[in-house]
């Protein structure tokens, strides 16, 4: 009887160890597979100058789910009284001046060869300009996404090179945004990455 029980005892252990070492395989291949460079969540916010508290409480989740965050003529200190929310976030704000935090995103105010080249040799992807032709000549001729963030009630647009747009125009995204609001879109970077190459 004692012989039975420990022979159950050592399958059962085996049993666990089996299971324990294919968990232990699945918790790999996932964390490899969520490459956080994958897809990056951008929130666009599209404010219009009045009740900024209001418009962060709203979209507060969108907020939090974006990697990045564009946002235009928003004023330093709503930047600052809301740090806490913007603060393990990469940001790209434009106004009267730029504001950029982060590894993952940049600002280009021209289309200037040498420092979008050296933007490609950083291995970054996305970049916000505030010109729609020199974003889409940009993503044309470079593997970037370039982000230009409009005013309510003006086009905001995310270009992209012609091939991974749908219309095969250079447009990825494009909308004419209302007052006090957040636009999430996911960029696939792996496919720009392709780019690179």
């Amino acid at each position: 009887m004692i012989n039975s029980m420990v022979k159950i005892f050592k399958i059962c252990r085996e049993l666990l160890n089996k299971v324990k070492r294919v968990f232990s395989e699945l918790t790999k291949r996932t964390s490899k597979s969520k490459y956080a460079g994958k897809t990056i969540t951008i929130a666009i916010i599209h404010f219009d100058g009045q009740k900024f508290d209001e418009l962060v409480r709203m979209y507060k989740e969108e907020l939090k789910a974006a990697s990045i965050i564009v946002g235009k003529n928003i004023p330093q200190e709503l930047i600052k009284e809301y740090k806490n929310l913007f603060r393990s976030k990469d940001m790209a704000f434009v106004g009267k001046e730029v504001l950029i935090k982060g590894t993952n995103v940049e600002y280009a105010k021209e289309f200037h060869v040498n420092k979008l080249r050296s933007f490609e040799k950083r291995k970054l992807h996305i970049l916000v300009t505030e010109d729609k032709k020199i974003a889409w000549m940009i993503s044309q001729m470079f593997p970037f996404y370039c982000v230009c963030p409009g005013e309510p009630f003006e086009e905001t647009v995310i270009t992209a090179p012609i091939p991974l747009t749908k219309n095969s125009d250079g447009y990825y995204f494009s909308k004419v945004p209302y007052r006090n609001q957040v636009t999430l879109i996911d960029l696939n970077i792996d496919i720009i990455r392709d780019f690179s190459k």
